[in-house]
């Protein structure tokens, strides 16, 4: 997957939650992505290191819309995990459901 340029990493809003568990088989990831689209999620594996981001926009007021309060951040995001084992790039998968995004890596043999 290609890497952003420079500037996306000076526009980072947030980071999203994760947890990291070790399987039999590598690795799960989830990423708390709430209101993220998979269209807007990029994931990158090099080596023992994981890449989550994307952007979280605010799709449903107006722009005209005067904001009270807002606590919630729409902004781009980045995630690196780095795990103790090299991940095998060609053996990622990913599952999405209801804001969470997971990700199931493959230890190199």
């Amino acid at each position: 997957m290609k890497r952003p340029s420079f500037d996306l990493y000076r526009r980072i809003g947030w980071q999203p939650r994760v947890d990291v568990y070790r399987c039999n088989e590598g690795w799960l990831v989830k990423a708390e992505l709430a209101g993220v689209t998979i269209q807007d999620i990029r994931i990158e594996v090099s080596g023992n290191s994981l890449i989550i981001e994307g952007q979280r926009k605010d799709w449903c007021v107006p722009d005209t819309t005067e904001s009270l309060s807002m606590e919630i951040t729409y902004d781009w995001f980045q995630r690196a995990i780095q795990l103790p084992d090299v991940i095998l790039a060609e053996d990622v998968r990913t599952d999405y459901r209801e804001g969470m995004l997971l990700i199931y890596l493959s230890n190199k043999s």
